[in-house]
């Protein structure tokens, strides 16, 4: 072997062993793919040398790091990524594309990136990741050269590790997303559960103040206690931090009799409810109805509730309005005594959901608003 390839070879076979020990070490991708086209310039003799990324959809391929384009190049240019160009042929059918000469090239077009900075020959090889090709390692050569195999070999292991090394940071940082993602559910789980304990705490509190023996107290008590259940399971089931208005009246209504079609008419668009909100609202539906089966529409044959919402725009802030009317002759009294359920929706929906609640009885029944402002730091 003459002595200038024994030295490349040893060159080249250096270049690997130093990226390899970087590659281990560090998680920045950027400061890795950009030291890994300057050790492969100085190794394999080339002037210009790049690593191309596959932007999301496919199409195109961004130049993503490089040594010695012009400004501008890294980070911002892109060629296609079908086998209209030589990266995409390479990544098309997932082999080393050389190209001896561009001017000569017919298997596909030279992207004008190269004519403008003059390249004659170039080796483009798939950087294969795990879950599908990350890009391509292309080198240029702005004078005519033939690539030997060991040259593409080398360039192929350089993809090779590169690859693994990508890999590698993309899992650590998935693990230190996961771990993060688990300690912020860890937190939210306590943060909820200290919420929920004051919620039932004051509502105890609120029922034994309104109710006149231990029987009454129970029986409203258990009630509520059910209808913040409900709501959480509802949020259990979706998975999400918000519920759907049209779920938490549903439920709610169906458990006091109420039924769409006979004694109920619910009209309005599809609401997401903030958690902590949703469950405030859940409550004042639950009183609502809860009066509606003792004085209103649910405790006649003939009573009828209808239910209608809506969100309007604030600004930087979206208001959500319900509006709730019940129909029902002949009319019950007003209860003389005020229990939780009236101090919970006089009191609690501006205090807890800095809202409005408005009451209104007329000859034919009541007419009640509830109106909050919806928390966009809770979604």
């Amino acid at each position: 072997m003459p002595h200038s390839e024994a030295n490349k070879l040893r060159r080249q076979v250096s270049t690997l062993s130093e990226f390899g020990k970087r590659a281990l070490r560090s998680d920045d991708i950027d400061g890795l793919l950009q030291e890994a086209t300057r050790l492969v310039s100085d190794a394999i003799d080339v002037e210009l040398v790049k690593v191309l990324e596959l932007v999301p959809g496919g199409e195109n391929l961004l130049v993503r790091a490089g040594v010695n384009w012009n400004p501008g190049v890294v980070g911002h240019a892109e060629i296609p990524a079908h086998e209209g160009s030589p990266a995409g042929y390479a990544l098309y059918t997932n082999q080393p594309v050389i190209t001896e000469d561009t001017q000569r090239e017919v298997r596909f077009e030279i992207p004008k990136l190269l004519i403008e900075h003059s390249v004659r020959s170039t080796v483009n090889v798939v950087i294969r990741g795990e879950d599908g090709p990350f890009g391509v390692l292309e080198v240029d050569s702005r004078q005519l050269r033939k690539f030997e195999q060991d040259d593409i070999d080398f360039l192929q292991n350089y993809a090779n590790l590169l690859a693994s090394a990508i890999d590698r940071v993309r899992i650590q940082r998935e693990l230190a997303e996961r771990a993060l993602r688990q300690e912020m559910l860890g937190h939210e789980l306590q943060h909820r559960i200290n919420n929920i304990l004051a919620t039932i705490q004051a509502i105890a509190r609120r029922t034994r103040a309104k109710s006149q023996n231990l029987d009454e107290f129970a029986k409203a008590f258990e009630d509520r206690l059910a209808a913040i259940a409900r709501t959480h399971a509802l949020l259990s089931r979706s998975h999400t931090s918000t519920i759907d208005i049209r779920e938490v009246l549903s439920q709610e209504l169906s458990v006091h009799g109420a039924v769409e079609g006979e004694n109920l008419k619910q009209r309005g668009p599809a609401i997401s409810i903030p958690a902590k909100q949703a469950e405030v609202l859940s409550m004042a539906i639950h009183e609502l109805a809860t009066n509606a089966v003792k004085h209103g529409a649910l405790s006649m044959e003939n009573g009828h509730i209808d239910i209608s919402w809506d969100a309007h725009d604030r600004g930087n802030e979206n208001e959500f309005q319900l509006r709730w009317r019940e129909r029902t002759s002949p009319i019950a009294p007003q209860p003389a005594r005020r229990g939780f359920g009236s101090e919970f929706l006089e009191k609690s929906i501006p205090h807890m959901l800095h809202g409005r609640f408005e009451r209104t009885f007329g000859s034919d029944g009541i007419e009640c608003t509830v109106s909050f402002l919806l928390d966009q730091n809770d979604k």
